[in-house]
């Protein structure tokens, strides 16, 4: 009896026979029991089900609560918030939290300024196709540098890979606050969202979401129907 728990904790199945004398495997597969053979009927291995079921379910309940560490500071879902907006705008968040919104420059600057933060970006092109670009490392700068953005350690499936990498270390500008650096261009004025603009931008997540063109939800020569980005605290930090 033993050697049978052992291999049902361990393995997530077991072989035993019922009381007729015919053999019965059971397996324990994603929260589910899976049987096979003549088992005796419902309720054989109740007790050595319910552990299982309860560390499923613990897990379940752990992974969940990671989950919810994350901080959304941007999404593009809906279209029916302006994202053509001032730098006071920009700074102080606007829209809504269960919709299109951004958090906020200040926020996202106090939440981050430790440097200890990753960040990640959900997704969706015009056609359907599902992305995520993760980045290890995640930060906003104070509002007397302008919330210059430091970003780094890309990982994901984007087909045409790290499209913020050109935008690491830009300061933010909006349509009234011009901080792209010594050109003649004002590109959030010209794109039409607030953003870490250089001439002018791989990506602009915060362009105008009815857009199909480089003034749209854009990354590297794709526009996007859906935008989410989010940072947490790296794991042992």
């Amino acid at each position: 009896m033993l050697l049978k728990i052992e291999t049902l904790l361990f393995f997530g199945f077991v072989i035993q026979p019922n009381l007729s004398g015919k053999f019965c495997v059971q397996r324990y597969v994603n929260g589910q029991w899976i049987t096979k053979g003549d088992c005796g009927g419902p309720g054989r291995m109740s007790a050595l089900q319910k552990e299982l079921q309860s560390r499923a379910a613990e897990e379940r309940k752990q992974k969940r609560t990671v989950d919810k560490k994350w901080t959304v500071f941007q999404r593009r879902k809906y279209g029916n918030v302006s994202f053509f907006r001032g730098w006071d705008d920009y700074k102080n968040g606007f829209g809504d939290r269960k919709g299109d919104f951004w958090l906020g420059l200040e926020t996202m600057h106090q939440l981050t300024k430790a440097g200890n933060m990753e960040m990640k970006i959900k997704m969706i092109k015009k056609d359907g196709i599902y992305w995520v670009a993760k980045y290890s490392s995640f930060r906003i700068g104070p509002g007397s540098d302008f919330y210059r953005l430091h970003v780094s350690g890309y990982s994901g499936n984007v087909t045409v890979g790290d499209k913020l990498a050109y935008h690491n270390n830009r300061q933010f500008s909006t349509k009234d606050a011009d901080h792209d650096g010594p050109l003649s261009r004002h590109c959030a004025a010209e794109y039409g969202g607030g953003w870490w603009y250089g001439n002018c931008h791989d990506s602009n997540l915060n362009g105008n979401f009815h857009k199909i063109s480089t003034k749209g939800i854009w990354w590297e020569h794709y526009n996007l129907r859906f935008s989410e980005m989010r940072f947490r605290r790296r794991a042992g930090n």
